[in-house]
């Protein structure tokens, strides 16, 4: 018997849902930067917003190295050690807030020199002042936007996933009014365009403040026993995340200075209207590769070998639907998009950020389905794979496809480079795997890179699902009879089977609301005659030795089981995380 999908499915949206969401905030708020931009400052305003793309992804770097904080927590949560979740997280905190200050200084200081360097070739002056200015309004809330995603991105963790997607739906309207403001009433400029997207940020890191002042919190800051080689492990998960950054950083840098040689400052905003009007499937993606990755963490510490194979393939065919749709939409009906984020009258740059467009929706249709594959890599601690398939789908394969046609062709040539990497992308993400596993990836479960003794051995493992107390029995008697065919003594047996009845029962019975629909999925895992019950539910929250503890005083007879589990076994760990109760019995 094995159990159903419900539990794991209900996490995955959960996850996607809100991590997508985080990401969208902050990549939609440079969407609609973009398109204000364009409709009220004009062509130059769009080059220079383009230029300045390097040097925002530089600055998300250093997110991208914190976002390993997510996969550490959701390690340490799968083994219900809550003391490491809040020393993790609290070293995250420290090591954000010195590195965001440090970044925050040098930015202010060096952004004249800065535009100038970015902006010379353009010939404009204009432009110049523009990215200076944008820097300089930028660092003012450079410190509550790297708090807002990093915190958004770990309430789901924390189950309180709302809280995020209200934080990221102020940071939305309100960078949508400042943006208003600044055009229509203040005429800000470029400085003004970046102050409001600062002045949103600070609204959304207020909204996430009010989780904090939760009792029933999970996650809180400490200072005790605070070790230094989290950060490393910290850094080394978020690398990817980092790589993703510094290369689409380099990658920018190098399309732009190619346009510039081959083309114009026309160009360089056709491709900044491409990678706006792209920035809302970027979100689906990071959120896919984070989705991926911290279900695959979670499954992975549990040793679930057949958890990770249905994450794997959850997240590349919702992967595949999402962007045969998407991808096929823009590659169809480029132009209206790119309308949006210029002016009418700059037909030049409207008709180059559609080509970019077209193509790189061919590239995505290539190329998506290599973000939940890597990010079920960093999950699972495939990290040299993982890197590498960064390193070619962000930088190398796009840098020398592009540049190489460009050169060559020109605009139309390097139009048709960044199709050529997404095509090349899809034959590296299977060479990865084949050459690992020394077989050829027909089936999304065969991306995976397990080791043949990972997991329970499957005349060890008993899983099962329960909806109601018919079922709660019939697997109670499943997993007597399981150990009596291994050799488990009657008295044993019949022990193991009273703790997944007691507790899966009382899930069923007071777990849910009346009418409401449960699930309490079962993993037990027999190995050297020492048994592991893992029971997870949607239930309410309850945790079984707090609950003792509260109670130890009062009439012996209440909550006579939960006395029976606790005193018998030899480890008894309770953690609620991603909405979900996980209880672990050690006998």
């Amino acid at each position: 018997m094995n159990t159903d999908t419900h539990l794991l499915n209900k996490m995955f949206r959960g996850v996607l849902i809100t991590n997508a969401i985080s990401i969208a905030a902050g990549i939609v708020c440079v969407m609609i930067d973009g398109i204000i931009t364009g409709q009220f400052l004009g062509a130059d305003a769009v080059a220079a917003s383009g230029l300045l793309h390097p040097v925002v992804m530089v600055v998300n770097l250093l997110g991208g190295l914190l976002g390993g904080v997510g996969i550490m927590c959701t390690r340490y949560l799968g083994k219900a050690r809550l003391d490491r979740v809040n020393q993790v997280f609290s070293v995250a905190v420290i090591a954000g807030f010195t590195l965001t200050a440090a970044f925050m200084v040098l930015i202010y200081a060096f952004a004249p020199a800065i535009g100038s360097a970015l902006g010379s070739k353009t010939g404009s002056q204009e432009i110049v002042r523009m990215i200076s200015d944008y820097l300089r309004g930028l660092v003012v809330g450079m410190m509550f936007m790297r708090f807002t995603v990093m915190l958004a991105g770990l309430m789901m963790l924390d189950n309180d996933k709302n809280c995020s997607m209200i934080s990221m739906g102020v940071v939305f309207v309100t960078d949508i009014t400042f943006d208003l403001a600044n055009v229509l009433v203040f005429h800000g400029g470029m400085r003004g365009m970046a102050l409001a997207t600062s002045f949103s940020y600070i609204c959304g890191f207020m909204v996430i403040l009010n989780h904090y002042r939760r009792k029933d919190r999970i996650i809180h800051f400490t200072t005790k026993g605070l070790r230094l080689k989290d950060l490393g492990d910290i850094f080394l998960r978020g690398m990817p995340n980092a790589i993703n950054m510094g290369c689409s950083a380099l990658r920018m840098l190098a399309f732009n200075a190619l346009l510039l040689s081959i083309a114009d400052k026309t160009a360089v905003a056709g491709l900044s209207i491409a990678n706006s009007a792209f920035t809302f499937i970027v979100s689906l993606v990071l959120g896919m590769f984070i989705t991926a990755s911290i279900l695959s963490s979670l499954y992975y510490s549990e040793e679930d070998r057949r958890g990770l194979e249905h994450v794997i393939t959850l997240s590349v065919k919702i992967t595949i639907i999402l962007f045969i749709g998407v991808g096929l939409l823009i590659a169809i009906f480029p132009k209206p998009v790119a309308m949006l984020f210029v002016r009418p009258d700059a037909v030049d740059a409207v008709g180059q950020g559609a080509r970019f467009m077209r193509f790189w929706a061919i590239q995505f249709l290539f190329m998506a389905v290599s973000f939940p594959i890597s990010g079920t890599y960093q999950g699972t601690g495939r990290l040299r794979q993982n890197y590498f398939i960064d390193i070619m789908r962000e930088g190398v394969l796009p840098i020398v496809c592009v540049t190489a046609l460009g050169k060559a062709f020109g605009l139309r040539g390097a139009e048709v480079g960044f199709a050529l990497a997404g095509l090349l992308t899809l034959v590296m993400l299977y060479l990865v795997p084949t050459v690992c596993n020394r077989k050829f990836p027909l089936r999304a479960k065969d991306f995976l890179i397990l080791s043949d003794d990972f997991g329970a051995k499957p005349e060890e493992l008993y899983e099962a699902s329960m909806h109601d107390m018919d079922e709660v029995i019939k697997v109670s008697e499943d997993v007597r009879q399981f150990c009596l065919d291994r050799g488990t003594g009657a008295g044993r047996a019949m022990m193991m089977a009273l703790f997944v009845e007691e507790m899966a029962g009382n899930t069923i019975a007071y777990g849910y609301r009346e009418g409401q629909h449960g699930t309490v999925d079962l993993r037990f895992v027999l190995h050297d005659g020492t048994g592991t019950i893992r029971l997870r539910d949607d239930g309410r929250p309850f945790d079984p030795v707090m609950w003792l503890e509260k109670n130890s005083t009062e009439d012996p007879a209440s909550g006579l089981g939960i006395r029976v589990v606790t005193g018998l076994a030899k480890q008894v760990n309770y953690m609620t995380s991603m909405e979900m109760n996980n209880l672990t019995i050690t006998l």
